[in-house]
Order: C-alpha cells, then sequence, then structure tokens
C-alpha cells in the first residue's frame, strides 16, 4: 500500500519478500523513487515469464512443422515467428 504524505511517500509492505518485513511502513522522498518492481523476482512474473516461454516455444514449432510440410516458405516462417512473439509481447 502506497500514500502520499506532504512531503514523503508512505511504503507499506503488505506482503515483504520476507516474512519478518510483512507490515513494515518505510518512508521515502518522491524524488527517491523509480516506478516498477526491484529486488527478488516476484512468484507471479515467474510463472508468466514460464507461460510465456512455453507458448513461443509451441508457435515455434508449429512453425518447424508448417515449415517441414512444405505449407510455408522459410521467409513466411520467419514472419510468422516474429509476429508470435510480438503478439506475445503485448
Amino acid at each position: 500500500m502506497v500514500t502520499i504524505g506532504t512531503k514523503r511517500v508512505h511504503v507499506k509492505m503488505d506482503r515483504a519478500a520476507f516474512d519478518h518485513r510483512d507490515g513494515e511502513v518505510a518512508n521515502f522522498l518522491p524524488s527517491d523513487l523509480d516506478p516498477g518492481h526491484v529486488g527478488a523476482p516476484r512468484s507471479s512474473d515467474r510463472m508468466n515469464d514460464a507461460f510465456t516461454a512455453l507458448k513461443l516455444a509451441a508457435g515455434t514449432d508449429l512453425v518447424a512443422v508448417a515449415l517441414e510440410a512444405g505449407i510455408i516458405t522459410a521467409e513466411q516462417a520467419e514472419q510468422i515467428k516474429t509476429a508470435w512473439a510480438s503478439h506475445l509481447e503485448n
């Protein structure tokens, strides 16, 4: 939870990376903060990365099968792989 005071930003760690930090409140100057996550990767981020890698591998395998079967050309295979990777990033 983040609250903004008159001069500082108060950050309460509801679920910290380490249990002994749960509920701890830290105070920062707004200029000291960068948006985003810093530190140990979150479990949800690691799971999302794993699913994305799985989807990318499945798409790559499908393109390889279509290429071997002569359904698509090598140029089309590269275009499909690029489009699929772009789709997964968004």
